[in-house]
């Protein structure tokens, strides 16, 4: 039983740590953020901490997959529902509302970190390459079932379109963030999605030109 008492204060700690290092991230980029600063705002002894975290590399690396871990539960939620293209429009249409609730400054919160990570934190940086592969699996699947269905061109490949899209919408969170306009990120979706329309036989596709 005590092992057990020990094993959950343990995971307490850690999560009050990870907590308390997003919370962080409101007022500075995520690879500034210190062991010393984290044991402040969490009410977790430094000495503690050091025994989840071996450095702050590693707490980066704890912090985008707990980001990574919110999201992909999210869209995970969103996207296993999605059969046809209806049901793709009220994804966006979650995503658009979700943005403007922060007036768009919110933006996606692993895209955001793409800018910290990219070529200085190894491991933060391979634990958000393969939350977004995640991500743009789920997307695929999405697509795949609406191909299925009929509605979307069968000639195109889902795992191609996910990726286009993922672009788009990273796209769309950062313009948003940028002007504080949500209306930014919604433009972008609309026209990105506006091209998945199924292409009649005989026809050439807007994404062959």
């Amino acid at each position: 039983m005590s092992g057990d008492r020990t094993g959950r204060h343990a995971e307490d700690a850690h999560r009050l740590a990870v907590t308390a290092s997003i919370d962080l991230l409101r007022d500075r980029p995520l690879g500034e953020i210190t062991l010393a600063e984290v044991a402040a705002a969490s009410g977790v002894p430094e000495t503690k901490l050091r025994q989840f975290f071996e450095d702050e590399e590693a707490l980066i690396e704890a912090v985008v997959h707990a980001q990574v871990d919110t999201v992909l539960t999210d869209q995970k939620a969103l996207l296993d529902g999605v059969r046809s293209l209806s049901d793709l429009r009220a994804w966006r249409d979650k995503l658009v509302a979700d943005n403007q609730v922060t007036g768009g400054v919110g933006g996606c919160p692993i895209g955001s970190l793409i800018g910290e990570l990219a070529g200085r934190h190894d491991r933060g940086h391979r634990a958000l390459v393969a939350g977004f592969a995640a991500w743009e699996g789920l997307l695929a699947g999405a697509f795949r079932r609406i191909q299925e269905r009929g509605e979307l061109d069968s000639r195109v490949d889902p795992a191609t379109i996910a990726t286009a899209v993922m672009g788009a919408l990273q796209g769309g969170f950062l313009l948003a963030r940028t002007t504080r306009d949500p209306g930014q990120l919604a433009m972008v979706l609309d026209v990105s999605l506006e091209h998945l329309r199924v292409t009649p036989a005989g026809t050439s596709s807007p994404r062959g030109h």
